[in-house]
Order: structure tokens, then sequence, then C-alpha cells
């Protein structure tokens, strides 16, 4: 397989199809406003800085790679059926309502020294409130999923686990 070209930030374009690193789903955008990118893909509809998505989405998906995704993800699905425990659930709650959002574009941005420095305040009080209001939204529609249609939210929250949290500590 070819080494695929990095795409910039500014190379990115509504309607086009990008390979997450996992190279298990693609992601499709659907409108850029200014640095945020909106975006969709299996799990339903995102939205994150331009760096964040290609942190996470590099390259453009070509066809191949989006029907190799897709089989893939059937091949862990049969793989890893039945095998599920309650960390798998919170992992792929913390994954979805927690790691997969707004921090991911914190963590997108530049290092800085201060990383090294105990003591020192990373975020600020503005960020900090953004993060927990998001995480606490995204939980909320967890919960709900879970209460109001379980079935739904069994295959979602094992499909989410297996996609995003296979390599964590279980």
């Amino acid at each position: 397989m070819p080494n695929p070209v990095r795409l910039t930030p500014k190379a990115l374009v509504v309607g086009g199809r990008y390979l997450h690193i996992n190279r298990l789903f693609i992601r499709q955008i659907d409108a850029i406003e200014g640095d945020a990118v909106i975006y969709h893909d299996q799990y339903g509809s995102g939205r994150c800085g331009r760096t964040a998505f290609l942190k996470t989405c590099p390259t453009v998906a070509s066809a191949e790679e989006a029907a190799q995704a897709e089989q893939q993800l059937v091949n862990i699905t049969r793989a890893t059926k039945g095998e599920f425990t309650l960390r798998d659930e919170a992992n792929a709650l913390t994954a979805f309502s927690f790691r997969n959002g707004f921090l991911e574009d914190l963590h997108g941005g530049k290092f800085s020294p201060v990383l090294n420095e105990p003591g020192y305040s990373r975020l600020s009080d503005e960020e900090m409130k953004r993060l927990m209001i998001e995480a606490s939204e995204k939980l909320e529609q967890m919960l709900r999923m879970k209460r109001e249609e379980p079935a739904k939210y069994e295959e979602f929250i094992r499909d989410y686990q297996r996609t995003y949290c296979r390599a964590w500590t279980r």
C-alpha cells in the first residue's frame, strides 16, 4: 500500500471522506465553519477543530479503503461478540463522552513547555466549563438511549468500544 499524502487543515473539503487512523471507518465532512469541522460517521455527528480532525483522519479515503474498513469492522464484530465487561462499557462511554470531543481539540494543539512543569494550569476556566458541559451532554445522550432504546444502546456501545477502545486497559 503506498504512503498516502498527509493533508493540511486548509485541504479539508465539505463532502470529503477521510479515513480514521484506526482504518476502521470513514468520516465525512458535512460543513466547515471557520476552524470547526462538522462531520458524521456511523456513530453519528461530531464537531472538532481542523487540526484535531486531521489528527484522527489524516488522509482522504479511497473507495478501496472504505470497503476494507467496513470488512474489518465486520470481522472484529464477529471475533468479539459476547466478550463485553463493565470496564469495556466504561471505556466506551469515556471515549464517546469525554475523549472524542472538545478534549481532542485541546490535545490537537501545539506543544507547550508548561506541560512539563507540574503545578501550572493547563486549561482555562472556559475550556474546563466547555469540556464538562459537552461530556455531560454526551453522557446524558447515552443514558437516555440506554433507558429508552436498550437494544440500540447495547449495539452502539459495544461497537464504539471495539472501534475506539480495543487497546485500552480492560
